[in-house]
């Protein structure tokens, strides 16, 4: 599976806040947290392109960001877009949660993004894309990268997602019929 990757400019290894206005830049293979991706995503996966952008220039700059993540998923023939995870950074949350919606949107294929419940992008974006809950710690990377990757293939293959307490990733507000074993009223007096 092809894998294109958004990070923003401190998982891009780029810099901390000083960095933000970073132009975009594109990048050949994994970088940072993309080769954590990789491996937890199986042999078949590989990450072709990585873009990495300033949190900055991308909020401000979100539309023309998008155009040029766009045109280099459809360029690298990807098969997925994983884009952070971005923890409670907020202004990440926000972007990732947008080109993940334009590339699904432009591109038709499976993307997934990673956030903590209190990022802004959750509220923008939890009905539109599955969201996997990252919590607030860093550390917490290779759990965190596990779960998206196990959506990201069941998406990849057409599967269907289990309940968001299940799978792992933020509720997005929809509710689906479901055969259970006990009725409303033995359910509510358990």
């Amino acid at each position: 599976m092809r894998v294109v990757h958004y990070l923003n400019q401190f998982f891009g290894g780029q810099g901390g806040e000083e960095a933000a206005d970073m132009v975009p830049r594109i990048q050949d293979g994994a970088v940072g947290p993309g080769r954590l991706l990789e491996q937890v995503l199986g042999h078949d996966a590989r990450v072709v392109r990585t873009i990495i952008a300033g949190d900055n220039y991308a909020a401000e700059q979100l539309e023309t960001l998008t155009e040029l993540a766009v045109t280099h998923v459809k360029a690298a023939q990807a098969e997925l877009f994983v884009a952070g995870p971005c923890f409670e950074a907020g202004r990440y949350g926000m972007v990732a949660g947008a080109l993940c919606k334009a590339v699904q949107s432009a591109l038709g294929i499976p993307v997934v993004t990673g956030m903590a419940p209190e990022n802004p992008g959750v509220d923008l974006y939890r009905q539109d894309l599955y969201i996997v809950d990252s919590g607030a710690s860093v550390s917490a990377m290779r759990d965190v990268l596990s779960t998206m990757g196990g959506i990201a293939t069941k998406l990849a293959q057409h599967q269907d997602i289990g309940r968001p307490t299940d799978e792992g990733y933020i509720p997005r507000g929809m509710l689906h019929d479901e055969f259970v074993e006990h009725t409303a009223a033995e359910r509510m007096v358990r």
